[in-house]
């Protein structure tokens, strides 16, 4: 036992070395470790956030990918419906009517004279005196155009007055906007012989070549008989928001120019 105490502590400086480098080595280890989760966490968050953001725009060009896919969609369906009104009315005339899609990408309801800025121009088959509609209504005709965008003379202008209809009937009248609200509007004109109520809905006439006959504009919300004439004032709600206006449809009428030549 002496001899071993001897020994310990002739030893003592190597074995206090021997111990205090297996203390840096247990710490080397577990601070290494330590490192490690800290490193493998830090990547896993780096990476998680960096497929979120690509994820976020894969999603964002897929949208925008299926959303102009959609307004194509609509765009040949509306084509498709116009069609069969127009062969039921006129077979000769089944494919006069063709939709092109496009977004509104400004679009003005303060002012007397509000016009909007579609991306579609020449480059697409869109001209002048082209009628633009949305999924739920009457929006314009088109002013002039550039090669990829075209100018829009809204229905939110005291000039305009678009010829129209009571649905369901032949009665026609004159839609005209006041510049107080970009919703409401008037349709003078209309005969007091017309069937007309609250809630009917008010259409294009497809009198003109710019429109169609048949596409909704709005609901009556109350009328009155004009004082010392035959005809109606009749207040409408427009069921398209005009201010609020995004997928649009440029409609081309492929017989435009033969009907306008006939009626100069």
């Amino acid at each position: 036992m002496v001899k071993l105490l001897k020994f310990l502590t002739s030893k003592s400086s190597f074995l206090l070395f021997v111990f205090l480098e297996l203390i840096a080595l247990i710490l080397i280890i577990k601070t290494h470790n330590y490192l490690q989760l800290k490193t493998y966490s830090l990547q896993t968050a780096i990476a998680g956030s960096l497929h979120n953001k690509l994820s976020i725009i894969e999603q964002h060009f897929y949208l925008r990918k299926r959303n102009r896919d959609l307004l194509e969609q609509n765009a040949r369906l509306m084509t498709q419906i116009q069609q069969k009104n127009t062969i039921e009315n006129n077979p000769v005339l089944k494919d006069q009517f063709e939709f092109i899609p496009a977004y509104a990408v400004s679009n003005q309801y303060n002012f007397s004279h509000n016009t909007l800025l579609i991306n579609r121009g020449s480059n697409q088959g869109v001209k002048p005196e082209m009628g633009v509609v949305g999924i739920k209504g009457v929006i314009g005709i088109v002013q002039k155009t550039s090669e990829n965008y075209s100018k829009v003379i809204s229905i939110l202008n005291i000039d305009t007055k678009l010829n129209v209809a009571l649905k369901h009937t032949n009665y026609t009248g004159f839609l005209v906007w006041k510049n107080n609200n970009p919703n409401k509007f008037s349709v003078i004109d209309m005969p007091v012989n017309a069937p007309i109520k609250t809630g009917d809905t008010i259409i294009t006439s497809g009198v003109s070549s710019v429109f169609p006959k048949g596409i909704i504009i709005g609901k009556i919300t109350n009328y009155e008989t004009v004082p010392g004439r035959k005809s109606y004032k009749i207040n409408i709600e427009t069921f398209m928001d005009m201010t609020n206006i995004g997928p649009v449809y440029i409609i081309k009428n492929k017989y435009k120019q033969q009907i306008d030549s006939l009626k100069n």
